[in-house]
């Protein structure tokens, strides 16, 4: 979707064009280009290079599809099969498994690093330690289900606690791919998934799968959707689009020319509005200076980095590694579902 005044992109969510400040139409008046999907390659019982027994189709996004699997230990994987789309030749496809390659084998709290990257069959895939937990989306959903809105405390937890993540991530490489449907709320962390794999891609080939994801694009900084690869300040601006989509329902309505946040004071609006600047060098400062002002708004100064949403959450039981989706002021739980349901645990982007 292009704005009908100067041409750029724009997504469904957007209510003006970024660049010219022009009204955009109203979402559904103009069709949205959809991801065609192939078949699941891989069905209940098939082996990835004889090691990683499918369990279940997990979910499908821009980037491919996650199946739960078990390697030979019994441990639960998350195995994940990219777009043929995506490797145009056996040069990009090599210089992928050797790139995201070089993460396996390392750790980091908060983050699902791989722990293998490699090809069957023509077939290239990413194989992590399976993550307990809800996506950030499907939390975020909930709440708006229930007309409610994450506490600012809850904000601060999941800011704080991506951010921390990703200042350690920087050592090694940027995530490239920060939007809620990667981000996992656990029963005691935040954990980002697939960090460093759009990294790792072919840029414009990331930036033709992404920008038909109207729910994603708005996280996708001004660099990357011209086709430069991934950088750290790219992962900031993530971040800023997350807080505002957080605080004000919106990923895009911070990078809004006429973006006013009474509610949440000038110092914290000015430091949103920096998180999702056109410069890079800006971001920089400013998502620590959202952090400080949303921890003095909110009361709460020394959130540790790594704090999970008190609610809502889908604790699993230690036990029965089953889940409820809780949502505080809404009456009794929802009836505990079992994890091995689609995009109860490890949501895609």
């Amino acid at each position: 979707m292009r704005c009908p005044q100067c041409q750029s992109r724009v997504t469904p969510s957007m209510r003006r064009c970024l660049r010219c400040g022009a009204v955009l139409p109203k979402a559904g008046a103009q069709t949205i280009e959809t991801l065609a999907r192939p078949p699941a390659p891989y069905a209940s019982g098939d082996r990835v290079v004889g090691r990683y027994r499918i369990l279940e189709s997990h979910g499908s996004g821009p980037l491919g599809t996650t199946y739960r699997a078990h390697d030979p230990t019994g441990r639960t994987m998350a195995v994940k099969v990219l777009p043929a789309a995506l490797f145009p030749g056996d040069t990009e496809r090599r210089e992928f498994v050797e790139r995201y390659g070089a993460l396996c084998g390392r750790t980091l709290p908060g983050a699902a690093l791989p722990t293998e990257v490699g090809v069957d069959n023509e077939v290239v895939f990413v194989a992590s330690t399976w993550v307990y937990g809800a996506s950030l989306r499907s939390i975020v959903r909930a709440y708006r289900a229930a007309d409610r809105r994450l506490e600012r405390d809850q904000v601060l937890g999941v800011l704080r606690g991506a951010y921390e993540c990703l200042k350690a991530l920087h050592a090694m490489t940027t995530h490239g791919a920060v939007y809620p449907e990667n981000v996992s709320i656990t029963s005691d962390a935040v954990v980002l998934l697939d960090p460093g794999l759009a990294a790792s891609l072919p840029p414009r080939r990331y930036v033709e799968r992404v920008e038909r994801a109207p729910d994603i694009w708005p996280y996708i900084a001004p660099e990357l959707r011209v086709g430069k690869r991934a950088n750290p300040g790219a992962d900031l601006f993530a971040l800023g689009a997350l807080a505002s989509e957080l605080l004000t329902g919106d990923p895009a309505r911070s990078s809004a020319p006429d973006f006013t946040a009474p509610d949440l004071g000038t110092a914290l609006e000015a430091a949103m509005r920096a998180a999702v600047s056109s410069q890079a060098s800006r971001r920089v400062s400013a998502v620590p200076d959202l952090l400080s002002g949303l921890a003095q708004i909110a009361g709460e100064a020394s959130l540790p980095p790594y704090a999970p949403l008190p609610s809502p959450s889908e604790m699993v039981d230690a036990r029965t590694r089953r889940v409820v989706l809780r949502v505080p002021g809404t009456g009794r739980p929802s009836a505990p579902r079992s994890p091995r349901s689609p995009g109860r645990q490890r949501k895609v982007g």
